[in-house]
């Protein structure tokens, strides 16, 4: 099956958002949000997009400030969420089930908690909820926002990206970017930064949004799939976190990837979708 998405389109609007959709999917199965994770662009679910679309419809876009999607002056966690249900309302054109990444997943927490009616189920992989402080997330940022200074000359740009820290060492001891094979390649890191708004990073990389624990108090019942990497091996999770959260969720279930990163449906797609397939199933059950 070729790993790739159909032709963005754009969603008129203050900011553009480019989208793309795989239109079709089953009677009577639910619309799929596909959400990326900071700095990343919806080419991400490019392992995950095509075969999620065999039996759904599903909708990925670029979040303000990423990929082909306009920059916009504020990049608040509730102004994404915003996007997000703009994207639900203008394309999906009906409630659905939302998958999220990192920031995409708290972005989506933040929507269910605004309008609940807009989404059937969560899933939520390794998401940003309370865990904004990890050491490694200021020298990160700092560091992409240093490669982005050089974008207008790609290969010190490139080099740049190369040289950036991983949050946590490889499974084969690897350092930094560079030095990644696979999936997560130095030139598709390159492909997915080079488009970022420098402001986004400036904004993301230095603030922690208020009220956080109150929009995980405030999210309604519903399914909701909690993802979980491994903290040894640079998870966005604090240790115990994924238990302190499935806790307060009464619908939720918790699903762990030991020995895996941050990254779960880039670097284990067959894993990542054999959990997802059996919760979906249950999500279609549910009441709408």
């Amino acid at each position: 099956m070729p790993k790739r998405l159909p032709r963005s389109r754009t969603l008129k609007g203050d900011p553009k958002l480019a989208y793309y959709d795989s239109a079709g999917g089953a009677q009577g199965e639910p619309p799929i949000v596909l959400l990326h994770g900071a700095t990343f662009r919806s080419e991400d679910w490019e392992n995950i997009f095509p075969r999620l679309a065999t039996r759904y419809r599903v909708i990925a876009y670029d979040a303000r400030g990423h990929g082909k999607s306009g920059r916009a002056a504020s990049y608040a966690i509730d102004a994404l969420a915003d996007d997000l249900l703009r994207v639900i309302d203008t394309v999906a054109g009906r409630p659905a089930i939302v998958i999220g990444h990192s920031l995409g997943g708290g972005t989506a927490l933040v929507a269910a908690a605004k309008r609940p009616a807009a989404i059937r189920a969560l899933v939520l992989e390794d998401p940003v909820v309370d865990n904004w402080d990890r050491d490694w997330r200021a020298e990160y940022y700092a560091s992409v926002r240093a490669a982005l200074d050089k974008s207008a000359e790609p290969s010190a740009f490139k080099r740049a990206v190369a040289s950036l820290p991983l949050p946590a060492r490889g499974p084969r001891g690897e350092r930094t970017v560079g030095e990644v094979r696979g999936f997560y390649a130095a030139d598709r890191l390159a492909t997915y930064y080079k488009d970022v708004d420098p402001a986004f990073v400036d904004q993301f990389g230095h603030s922690k949004p208020d009220g956080h624990e109150q929009v995980v108090r405030a999210v309604p019942v519903m399914p909701t799939l909690l993802l979980a990497a491994n903290s040894a091996d640079g998870s966005a999770l604090k240790e115990g976190e994924a238990d302190a959260l499935t806790q307060k969720w009464p619908d939720a279930q918790l699903v762990r990837f030991p020995g895996v990163g941050h990254r779960i449906h880039g670097l284990r797609p067959e894993p990542f979708l054999e959990a997802l397939e059996p919760f979906l199933r249950k999500a279609r059950a549910a009441p709408s």
